[in-house]
């Protein structure tokens, strides 16, 4: 699932504690606007796969994978900017403790509703979980030169995308990243690369204090866009439940299957007419096997391919109960 939000706080851009409190960078927040509709536009896309209305390959089409890493690119990137705009003139410590507060919270409200609804494939490392970390590690970063923090950005990209031990793919560890195998989650955003993202931002922040600023934008849609932005966490835990809500209704009216509903029955129907059974008995056999998975609670475990052997024996039972004596 996605990537991607991101908040204020230690995310926003804002203007030095100094400074008047006031004083917003219009253009950041712009583009964080962009960023959340870009994101939109993907979760939307992965509803529309999920309750059979597309067939979008999110997983494996590469123009899907670079869609999504740019998208959370986008929002690590900003993050660090506002780290770094923020940290200007002296942080305000009190501000920052909130809003890291509430990063966290929403965090684990994310985490706590994936274990309920999708329990196969849980968010325990999102983008949420990785701003908290990443902004407090950050801190080490805003009064640094430039330069050192691109080279270790740097360097974290490439750790994390070249090395991977055993050892990382503990649940305790993973998080991290170094992982090589890749977890079942909706939304894995490691420690490693995508800290490396976090630091290009503060560099950037660093190097150029006056990003963003200027005059507000005159125009309707830039306004909105610059409201979501100054929003972004609100409009992030609110614009999935509201889509998914609105694509799953419409299963509920259109006569549609999930592209995983789809291939089960049409491989298991294919298998059995060619073992020379008639096809209206293995239609109907093959939607009993498909009831039976489901109502036994192993149906996400044989749609996600993932047959361990409590997944195995759970399928040859609903075969042997749907073909009778």
């Amino acid at each position: 699932m996605m990537p991607s939000p991101l908040h204020s706080s230690p995310l926003h851009a804002s203007a030095p504690a100094s400074a008047a409190p006031t004083a917003r960078r219009p253009a950041l927040d712009i583009a964080r606007g962009l960023a959340l509709v870009a994101m939109a536009l993907y979760h939307a896309s992965w509803d529309a796969t999920y309750f059979g209305f597309a067939s979008f390959d999110l997983l494996r089409d590469p123009a899907w994978l670079a869609a999504r890493t740019t998208i959370l690119s986008s929002f690590l990137l900003l993050a660090g900017i506002g780290l770094a705009l923020a940290a200007r003139g002296g942080l305000d410590r009190g501000r920052f403790l909130r809003r890291l507060g509430r990063v966290s919270a929403a965090a684990a409200a994310v985490s706590a509703v994936s274990y309920v609804l999708f329990p196969d494939s849980p968010i325990f490392f999102g983008v949420l979980h990785h701003i908290a970390v990443a902004s407090v590690i950050g801190l080490a970063f805003v009064r640094l030169p430039a330069a050192v923090t691109l080279a270790v950005a740097a360097g974290a990209l490439l750790a994390g995308l070249s090395l991977s031990f055993p050892l990382f793919d503990s649940p305790w560890l993973r998080w991290i990243g170094l992982v090589s195998v890749e977890p079942d989650s909706n939304d894995f955003v490691p420690l490693l690369p995508w800290i490396g993202v976090v630091l290009a931002g503060i560099a950037v922040g660093r190097h150029w204090p006056g990003i963003g600023d200027g005059a507000a934008t005159a125009t309707r849609a830039g306004r909105a866009l610059a409201f979501a932005g100054r929003h972004s966490l609100a409009v992030y835990l609110l614009h999935q439940p509201l889509l998914f809500g609105v694509a799953w209704a419409a299963a509920q009216i259109l006569p549609v299957q999930p592209p995983a509903v789809r291939d089960f029955l049409g491989s298991c129907i294919a298998s059995c007419e060619q073992a020379g059974v008639e096809p209206a008995i293995c239609t109907a056999n093959c939607h009993c096997i498909r009831a039976e998975l489901d109502r036994s609670g192993l149906w996400d475990a044989i749609a996600a391919n993932r047959l361990d052997e409590r997944s195995q024996l759970g399928l040859r039972s609903a075969a042997a109960a749907c073909h009778g004596p």
